[in-house]
């Protein structure tokens, strides 16, 4: 049922956008919204559960509106109805190429609560060593303050290099989170004085870790959505879509506002039109301001997911679509949020969304294997928690600013999980112990009966 109401709403919003834009991502509003009601057992797909939110936030009721009050983004001006329809379409062509790879999925059974041999055993060294690498990192952001506790607009005039950043700032962030993430998650399965006092002092390092001077939202996604994931992805679906869409959609533009007109002046004449929703309009704008680019066959995925190389080393650096004199010619900045389907269509033509949407959700497929709130606090684990948590800036794009992030979450969840693994090893330790049980006084032989 939930499949044949998915490939008919996606036939209403072509229709629907073939008349009139606005109308189409009106109906992928209502689509998403129905999808997402139908997700609500707990056995079924938290990508899809993510998917549909970020759909919701990013791609349906915000473009709508833009079109309809004629909104524009970096000085770009005014774009036609035709430009955006085509964006709906790459946008639809992602999405059937999501729900494609869902065929014939067998349903889960659904889960209870955690066995009792993962829930670890009250022994002190693994919260000392979660505890010891959340402070080491802690005190790592202070080897650049200038980075972690300067707000944006008032750093010096040396601008960082994009490592520095990453080693500094991003990484460090990310594994007091994680820290805090897997305390958390101990804390709540162990219920012991202990381990709420642990989780309670990482949570405050977290905190001020992530202070919200300039820390990006990708930080705070990536390294606190999985903890969400953990504790209701599937026993309440509906609360984490709502968290997950009242914290992007609503207070976001919000706090972005109060930021940049209070703090530095500058204000958002396009409120609520936030610049965090601009992706489709960017795509559209490339698609109608940009000539017709050759198809690249991959060399645009791959040239904006070698975020990590040097720019001297990095792969096919003429293929990045951001790096085209249209961009700098039609828009007043560059480092424009370009979602990874449309690069796809820079690759392999309407093919290329389809495709993309196909291999991502054929891979959190087996992800979606992983996540389950039962199993031992693992490396294998917090990598799938964070690779669901990092969807939501993926999907919003662009790669190159999603990248980051996302490498320095993956690492941060290895640090942590393998932490965590002395909780297992501890566990198998007390096991192997033989019991010595005190044996019953046989009678010896020949010896009278009492």
């Amino acid at each position: 049922m939930r499949t044949l109401t998915f490939w008919f709403g996606i036939a209403s919003a072509l229709l629907c956008g073939l008349v009139d834009p606005v109308w189409g991502y009106a109906a992928v509003f209502v689509l998403a919204a129905v999808q997402l009601s139908m997700l609500g057992a707990a056995s079924d797909s938290v990508f899809l559960l993510i998917h549909y939110t970020v759909v919701l936030i990013y791609f349906s009721l915000a473009p709508a509106m833009q079109i309809a009050a004629d909104v524009d983004f970096w000085e770009v001006g005014i774009l036609g109805r035709a430009a955006h329809t085509q964006a709906l379409v790459l946008l639809l062509l992602y999405m059937a190429g999501v729900e494609a790879a869902r065929l014939g999925m067998p349903v889960r059974p659904p889960v209870h609560g955690p066995r009792d041999a993962d829930r670890g055993v009250g022994v002190a060294h693994p919260f000392l060593l979660l505890l010891s690498c959340s402070l080491a990192a802690f005190a790592a952001l202070f080897i650049r303050p200038d980075l972690n506790f300067v707000a944006r607009g008032v750093i010096a005039d040396d601008e960082s290099l994009p490592i520095e950043f990453i080693a500094y700032s991003t990484i460090p962030k990310l594994v007091v989170l994680m820290c805090f993430v897997a305390l958390a998650i101990h804390a709540v399965r162990q219920r012991t004085l202990w381990a709420w006092c642990a989780a309670g002092l990482a949570f405050a390092l977290a905190a001020l870790a992530a202070n919200p001077v300039n820390t990006a939202r990708q930080i705070i996604l990536i390294g606190l959505l999985p903890l969400l994931i953990h504790a209701i992805a599937r026993s309440h679906r509906w609360t984490l879509a709502a968290v997950v869409f009242g914290a992007i959609a609503g207070l976001g533009p919000v706090l972005n506002l109060i930021s940049r007109d209070a703090m530095w002046g500058a204000s958002l004449e396009s409120f609520p039109f936030s610049q965090d929703f601009d992706a489709m309009f960017v795509v559209a704008g490339l698609l109608e301001r940009a000539p017709s680019p050759d198809a690249g066959f991959g060399r645009y995925l791959l040239s904006a997911l070698s975020f990590f190389l040097p720019r001297d080393l990095k792969m096919f650096p003429g293929y990045d679509p951001l790096g085209w004199s249209a961009v700098a010619a039609n828009f007043s900045q560059s480092n424009l949020s370009l979602p990874p389907f449309a690069t796809a269509y820079f690759d392999f033509g309407l093919l290329g969304p389809a495709l993309l949407g196909f291999a991502l959700s054929a891979g959190f497929r087996s992800v979606d294997r992983i996540v389950d709130p039962r199993r031992a606090l693992s490396a294998t684990y917090l990598c799938a928690l964070v690779m669901l948590a990092a969807y939501v800036p993926f999907m919003r794009g662009p790669i190159l600013g999603w990248g980051p992030f996302a490498a320095s979450g993956l690492i941060a969840a290895l640090v942590a999980g393998c932490l965590s693994s002395w909780f297992r090893r501890a566990a198998r330790m007390r096991a192997r112990q033989p019991v010595h049980e005190p044996a019953l006084d046989a009678p010896r032989l020949g010896a009278p009966a009492a």
